[in-house]
């Protein structure tokens, strides 16, 4: 009689299924924050080394994108840690149960998910403008972060995202931090916001500007 039939061996460097599903999951409910690999190591129940292979993966896949902190080597004050986002934000917000319906009493998280939303939106449309353009986030030990920061040679230029109808001199406190870390090389700064019209925020040189004037030409 024929012997029984066996699985064959699981590779050693192929992904275990159940654990990068459950990443993906984990990554859903985290987009535009910052990426603590030891968190998701323990969430996932694996190790350190196999989330950093499934993060390389998903980045591969193009499911993730993992924006670098934006730094010089002169200070050592910013947190060099990148900020994970999903790519479909529309999958992100389905994978994490945020439903249309919940976007206002859940600010917050709908906050996370717009911002990896117009985060995706701006580099398609950099690399028509100048695919030398990079992409950063800016976060320092006070925790003031930016949430976008372009930059061109040694110039840069930056942007807020808020899921607000309204922009006040508060909302640009990251805006004003940087451009006072990068000096003469910081150019302009804009806070996207869910308003119609741009409009200059009041106490600072930033002007506000609507989400959908990123498909207006």
């Amino acid at each position: 009689m024929p012997s029984a039939m066996r699985c064959p061996p699981r590779h050693r460097n192929r992904p275990n299924s159940d654990a990068l599903l459950k990443l993906i999951e984990l990554l859903a409910n985290r987009t535009g924050a910052l990426l603590n690999v030891t968190e998701l190591s323990t969430c996932t129940g694996g190790t350190r080394r196999t989330v950093e292979n499934h993060l390389a993966i998903l980045e591969r896949l193009f499911l993730v994108r993992c924006l670098p902190s934006w730094h010089r080597t002169a200070t050592k004050r910013l947190v060099k840690s990148p900020k994970v986002h999903f790519v479909d934000s529309a999958l992100a917000a389905m994978l994490s149960g945020l439903e249309s319906g919940r976007w206002l009493e859940d600010r917050a998280r709908f906050g996370h998910v717009l911002e990896s939303f117009v985060l995706q939106q701006l580099i398609p449309q950099a690399g028509w403008t100048d695919p030398e353009l990079r992409f950063w986030h800016y976060r320092d030990k006070d925790q003031v972060e930016v949430d976008c920061v372009l930059g061109l040679g040694g110039a840069i230029w930056a942007a807020e995202i808020k899921a607000s109808r309204t922009v006040v001199e508060a909302d640009t406190r990251g805006l004003k931090r940087l451009a006072a870390r990068a000096g003469r090389d910081f150019r302009d700064g804009i806070v996207f916001y869910d308003g119609e019209s741009i409009l200059p925020i009041a106490g600072t040189p930033f002007l506000a500007v609507p989400v959908a004037k990123l498909w207006e030409q």
